[in-house]
């Protein structure tokens, strides 16, 4: 089965509308939204007019068969202290909740989707930019 783990910026670009999912995003069997995307998005929401259209849209789209919101477990957090010590190591930090949201991909042996170029610098994690060589 082949996942993909959508990044907080992604989500929020495909709910707005700024951009659809290219035709190479087929071959995903399931989407998955890290809990803590979930609550980054819901945490700009609460900064923005349209808020409550925006949940709206994210109730909608996690509804969806293909999408499945997953939770943090211990198994995310030993991922996240193996990339913690590893960017360290390369003198690569990046911001905490991007290295949880990549601990989950690692975790449920997903790809990720993201618009972030940091993500790059944890190894093990595939990388997939829509619209980059789509």
């Amino acid at each position: 089965m082949t996942q993909v783990v959508f990044d907080t910026n992604l989500l929020i670009n495909l709910l707005s509308g700024k951009f659809k999912l290219p035709e190479s995003f087929r071959k995903y069997d399931r989407i998955l939204i890290p809990a803590i995307v979930i609550g980054e998005y819901q945490a700009g929401i609460f900064d923005t007019r349209p808020g409550r259209e925006n949940a709206a849209k994210l109730v909608e789209y996690l509804g969806r068969l293909t999408v499945e919101a997953v939770p943090v477990t211990t198994r995310t957090a030993e991922k996240y202290a193996l990339i913690f010590k590893a960017l360290r190591a390369q003198g690569h930090p990046i911001p905490q909740n991007d290295m949880w949201i990549a601990a989950s991909a690692l975790e449920n042996g997903a790809d990720l989707a993201t618009t972030d170029g940091h993500f790059h610098f944890i190894p093990m994690l595939t990388v997939i930019v829509p619209g980059a060589d789509t």
